[in-house]
């Protein structure tokens, strides 16, 4: 045993002599590598920032052209602040990994280093996480009173984004997302139907303000067709189908095929009839209806008063495509249908949910009485409850909506997205920011 651990003691003392970096300096980086990963990970732009001294330099490249250089703890916690803050508007989960370290001690005595990495991003309607990069950090350290730190750390990607930058980068600022009054809603948008069209390098997105029309050969009909056919996407995104469905769900396209013969076909089943003959993917853009009920309840706390707001938003959809509908009876079966969908805590009959209806609206209820500007998410000043629910739903739309065209453009290149005329009024600042101004608008392609 003790010829073992004679031999094992020389065999250190060779490796110390050969690099003279010691084993509790090579402990200490090795633990300043994985805070770098868990701070950024964890979304901590303060830990991470302090990982660096003051001094030091943070950049990135890509095919060997640098991209970002950051010099001090001030440029790379704002710049950790803005891009973490993304992430968590938009719900993306990463985690590094960083793995074959090797260390060498220069003549100066300067500690270099490089690191192989991974990088995986899961949104959180991912069912599983995917590659996102890979690459080799080159690092230089510098032992403080603190303990080590960068002086010098490159993140070499392994990947040509160079030229795709601009296109990875596609993060919506969802703090430019806000409610909008009318006189906001003249100025922005336009006579629905019509359409705005984005380019930003190689990728293109154009989004459909739709006028909400079920009669086959409507003009929101007709324009869908046009820029399916002109602008020829590679995805389609469409209202009313939640994105956790995936992609071209058949009971969608039936469901088309069914209504086609009538006639009565909205825009979201007629662009599936489309995409189904093209062989074009489409998916919905609607979010799980949680997120909808969370951001309910935090307007109100009482889940009866969510469920009167669900089933006066969901009337109206029933008046347009079916106008000599029998309120009573589909306010009696949808009653059951918004508790199990939305997971709602209350139980209403249909009386009372027409007492509901005049306690809230000061109206008794009938097809007359309902009034689209009840829930329309408009901005006023002080705003009713049924209001203030309206805009608290469409918000939480808008931010799913965004943050799924965002990743789908990172997927797809050309994307066509179709969904009402106000979407794309909430929508129009966000999306300038992302993509620019639109290169062109009108009414037909």
């Amino acid at each position: 045993m003790k010829r073992i651990a004679l031999k094992f003691f020389i065999l250190c003392s060779s490796l110390l002599a050969d690099d003279h970096i010691k084993f509790g300096d090579r402990f200490a980086i090795d633990d300043l590598l994985s805070r770098y990963s868990h701070s950024w990970d964890s979304k901590d732009p303060e830990e991470w920032a302090d990982l660096f001294i003051d001094e030091g330099i943070w950049q990135n490249s890509f095919a060997g052209k640098v991209e970002t250089i950051l010099k001090s703890n001030k440029e790379r916690l704002q710049f950790a602040k803005k891009l973490q803050e993304s992430f968590r508007q938009n719900g993306v989960t990463t985690r590094h990994h960083q793995t074959n370290t090797l260390l060498r001690k220069n003549k100066d005595g300067d500690i270099h280093g490089e690191t192989v990495f991974s990088v995986i991003w899961q949104y959180a309607d991912d069912p599983l996480p995917k590659l996102k990069h890979s690459g080799v950090y080159r690092d230089q350290y510098e032992k403080t009173d603190e303990g080590w730190r960068f002086k010098f750390r490159e993140v070499c990607f392994d990947h040509k984004l160079f030229e795709d930058t601009e296109n990875a980068q596609l993060v919506p600022d969802l703090t430019l997302l806000k409610p909008r009054t009318l006189a906001e809603h003249r100025k922005l948008g336009g006579r629905a139907p019509y359409f705005s069209h984005y380019r930003k390098g190689d990728i293109e997105l154009v989004f459909i303000a739709a006028r909400h029309e079920p009669r086959v050969g409507s003009p929101t009909h007709t324009l869908i067709k046009e820029v399916v056919e002109g602008f020829d996407p590679e995805c389609v995104i469409t209202e009313g189908l939640r994105s956790e469905d995936g992609y071209s769900p058949e009971r969608l396209i039936a469901d088309a095929k069914r209504r086609e013969e009538s006639g009565n076909l909205p825009e979201p089943l007629y662009a599936a009839l489309l995409c189904s003959e093209r062989k074009i993917s489409f998916i919905g853009g609607e979010p799980m209806p949680f997120v909808t009920t969370e951001a309910l309840r935090a307007v109100t706390k009482d889940d009866t008063d969510i469920l009167g707001f669900l089933v006066v938003r969901h009337l109206g959809q029933v008046r347009r495509e079916h106008p000599e509908a029998e309120l009573d009876d589909k306010v009696k079966s949808l009653l059951p249908r918004m508790i199990q969908q939305f997971e709602l805590e209350t139980a209403l009959t249909v009386d009372q949910f027409k007492d509901w209806y005049h306690k809230t609206t000061g109206r008794n209820f009938s097809a007359e009485n309902l009034r689209r500007g009840d829930i329309a998410p408009i901005a006023t000043e002080n705003p009713n409850l049924l209001k203030r629910m309206g805009i608290a739903a469409m918000m939480a739309r808008e931010k799913h909506l965004i943050s799924f065209q965002s990743k789908m453009l990172l997927e797809h290149r050309r994307v066509l997205v179709i969904y009402g005329s106000g979407h794309l009024v909430y929508e129009s600042e966000v999306l300038e920011d992302m993509l620019g101004k639109p290169i062109q608008k009108g009414a037909s392609w």
